[in-house]
């Protein structure tokens, strides 16, 4: 019997096809992003329904320059990722994101960095309810949490892919000769700065435009460790965008709601507590999950 062939791992990215892959992703990203905003995309226009397409648009720039690098490189699409691996990983993110999120704004209200408004006036006044309308607090947390935690994912999905496959499925790999600690760094900074465009007109740190650009890379530095650790355990691009998409409908949704009056740079999910929580919960998922995959 002749012996049976062995799948070979698909060869690793050249330092020039890296490069290409991080000069198209930025360039383009910014181009686009300075179109935007000359043509007065502002972070009050975020749900704007045609706005929130181009976001979309935006967010698959990344995926589009690791189809076409990889593709150039000569290595299949398979070799970005692109598989599921299994659903215990999927269960374990939907209860973990919400529960990092609630240790960011509980830690803020504790040290006194913002206090909460249960009742949500804020959003009220916004949607044009009555004056003197509230929510009760349980729709907030039974119902809004639940369905931002379960439902979220799977709109946020498809635009989470487009960026999880330019950062976990094509850069993340190529990055890691040079070792974990700098891989997960040089990353982090890269996915911060191409932000760059949206956070000095107010996008995630509205006042705030030059430290809050320093304040997403080390975000982006933060939750990277998370993504990457899970990513990697699990050779699966798929579920670095389920985890990015779980964050995502967590960083838009009932939080801001209740902590409307929370200082960005120090409190909430993007200030110094989110960051915080988020190290540590990569640094725990890095322990847990090494186990899993040695190697890495």
């Amino acid at each position: 019997m002749c012996p049976r062939m062995q799948q070979t791992a698909p060869a690793q990215p050249s330092n020039g096809h890296v490069a290409l892959f991080v000069f198209l992703t930025i360039g383009l990203t910014w181009a686009a992003e300075a179109a935007m905003i000359a043509n007065g995309f502002r972070a009050e226009r975020l749900l704007e329904p045609g706005v929130m397409l181009l976001l979309v648009g935006v967010m698959w720039i990344p995926g589009i320059c690791a189809l076409a690098v990889n593709a150039l490189a000569g290595r299949p699409v398979s070799a970005l990722g692109l598989r599921f691996g299994g659903f215990k990983p999927y269960l374990a993110v939907i209860p973990i994101v919400p529960a990092v999120f609630a240790a960011a704004y509980g830690l803020s209200w504790l040290i006194g960095l913002g206090s909460p408004d249960w009742a949500m006036t804020r959003l009220l006044h916004d949607m044009k309810m009555a004056p003197g309308a509230s929510m009760p607090s349980h729709h907030a947390l039974l119902i809004m949490l639940p369905a931002s935690a379960i439902v979220g994912p799977i709109f946020n999905f498809l635009a989470a892919l487009g960026e999880e496959l330019g950062w976990r499925g094509f850069l993340l790999p190529a990055l890691m000769p040079l070792g974990k600690l700098r891989a997960y760094l040089l990353l982090g900074i890269i996915w911060g700065l191409w932000h760059m465009p949206l956070v000095l007109v107010g996008f995630n740190y509205p006042g705030h435009p030059l430290a809050g650009v320093l304040m997403m890379c080390l975000g982006t530095i933060a939750i990277g460790i998370f993504i990457n650790e899970f990513a990697l355990a699990w050779q699966s691009t798929l579920l670095a965008a389920f985890i990015h998409a779980a964050i995502n409908a967590q960083a838009y949704g009932v939080w801001q709601h209740i902590f409307p009056d929370m200082n960005p740079l120090l409190g909430g999910d993007t200030g110094l507590t989110g960051i915080a929580c988020w190290t540590v919960a990569g640094l725990l998922a890095m322990r847990l999950l090494s186990r899993k995959n040695p190697a890495v």
